[in-house]
């Protein structure tokens, strides 16, 4: 979590405003050739990992993926060279160094992210918390090199995260295929067209619910930059990735724990074990969640001045709206689980098509220019409709419950308030020391939450 916030700083740091909205183009564009195109194979990959690793097909299935990436690749070239004819993004970006960068990205980075995230799954925990340390170490320490010493662009920045996957790919690759060889005879004979209706009948509907999900969560980068700036993107993107970096983090760490455990209880069991499994990991993670968003909304301005340069210090005002609109998508995320342990994946779709619809129109139609901080209201809302949609969606497939005492909650969350009657923040030490209380007090508001159920 250090290393990925404390890289937030680094970035508005060494950027200028226009590179930093520029980078956040980038990543969007990737995003949606990962989550559209990748993402939903990478699911079934996590989904079936259990299986394959009591047959003894992990490399096979590894191979086959990689396959299945290249193909995805070759058919995002002309995609790109088309995006950069219609738009001025050859004014932003070299188009030969981007298409470049997005091949890498797409097969190595998520070939790298899948390995990574099976070895966890499969149980080599402290290999998998030592192998990731290492990979942000060396591609934020490369992302400076390249900014630095080469060109001061966002995608310098962004290679010098790919150099870091590259460089540990080996080490986690001989973890990951411990007991696996590959074996073309095997693939062959289970490459048939039945399982190949199957597989997609798994993973279509998960493409087009997390391009939803995309339109919902990023397209909202294309617009402010078109019909603004990019300074004003920047302002935004920022201000709400402080929040979406805290949440993001917070469920990385407890779905790296929890979503192994989770799977492992799904594995071989009927429907109430699996609606008892899910029950169990929403118990435990859902009052995390709700104490995360009292304390981001509380250090917003603390958050803020720690982790971005002093050029995005008022956008502090994003960062708290930003706190709802990652609650509301981590319970998603969470609800959507329900729906890869049925196999029944087409029943996200409604939930993120409300939401994107609600971001396109609200955004395409008004005029915010003036009033910034309506964006991020229009997300807040959109993934509230989200949430509440999924949450009957994936009720019509498992009998799931969320238990949570509000009450204890809030006034476990309270002390949080004290940071509005303290002196005000003016300066980075002042802001360390409040966060390091804070941050404290939410580690052992974790911990109280979390010791029964460990």
């Amino acid at each position: 979590m250090i290393i990925l916030l404390s890289s937030v700083r680094i970035l508005t740091t060494l950027l200028s405003p226009e590179e930093v909205g520029n980078y956040y183009i980038a990543t969007t564009i990737l995003a949606f050739f990962n989550l559209v195109f990748l993402n939903p194979a990478g699911m079934y990959f996590s989904r079936n990992l259990l299986q394959w690793q009591r047959s003894q097909n992990l490399v096979n299935a590894l191979l086959v993926f990689l396959l299945y990436m290249i193909i995805v690749v070759i058919f995002t070239i002309p995609i790109i060279i088309m995006l950069f004819n219609i738009t001025n993004y050859s004014d932003k970006f070299s188009l030969y160094a981007f298409i470049f960068f997005i091949f890498l990205a797409l097969i190595i980075s998520t070939t790298h992210r899948n390995i990574l995230a099976s070895i966890n799954t499969l149980g080599y925990r402290k290999s998998f918390v030592i192998f990731l340390n290492f990979t942000l170490i060396i591609g934020l320490v490369s992302s400076f090199i390249l900014v630095n010493f080469y060109q001061d662009n966002s995608l310098s920045w962004l290679f010098g995260i790919i150099v870091g996957e590259v460089l540990m790919f080996i080490a986690i690759y001989n973890i990951f295929s411990k007991g696996n060889n590959l074996d073309l005879d095997r693939i062959k004979l289970t490459i048939s067209r039945d399982r190949i209706i199957k597989v997609m009948q798994f993973i279509i509907p998960i493409g087009f619910a997390t391009f939803l999900m995309w339109g919902q969560n990023m397209s909202y980068r294309f617009i402010i930059d078109f019909k603004y700036s990019p300074e004003s993107l920047a302002f935004i993107a920022v201000g709400l990735g402080i929040s979406s970096g805290v949440f993001g983090s917070i469920e990385t760490i407890s779905m790296q724990y929890y979503n192994p455990i989770f799977l492992k209880d799904i594995l071989d069991a009927d429907k109430p074990q699996r609606a008892k499994a899910w029950n169990k990991m929403a118990k435990i993670l859902i009052p995390i969640y709700i104490i995360a968003l009292i304390f981001v909304i509380c250090l917003s301005k603390v958050l803020i001045m720690i982790l971005v340069d002093s050029r995005f210090h008022d956008s502090y005002i994003f960062t708290m709206v930003g706190a709802s609109i990652e609650f509301f998508r981590v319970i998603t995320n969470l609800l959507n689980n329900v729906s890869q342990s049925e196999r029944q994946t087409y029943n996200t779709i409604l939930p993120y098509f409300i939401g994107f619809l609600i971001v396109l129109i609200t955004l395409i139609m008004f005029d915010f220019s003036n009033n910034l901080i309506m964006v991020s209201l229009v997300l807040s809302s959109a993934y509230f409709f989200t949430c509440l949609v999924m949450y009957i969606q994936m009720k019509k497939l498992l009998n799931i419950r969320i238990k949570v005492d509000i009450l204890k909650i809030l006034i476990l969350s309270s002390p949080f308030g004290l940071i509005f009657v303290l002196p005000s923040v003016n300066s980075l030490i002042t802001s360390l020391i409040y966060l390091t209380v804070f941050g404290i007090y939410f580690i052992f508001c974790s911990w109280f939450l979390l010791r029964k159920f460990t």
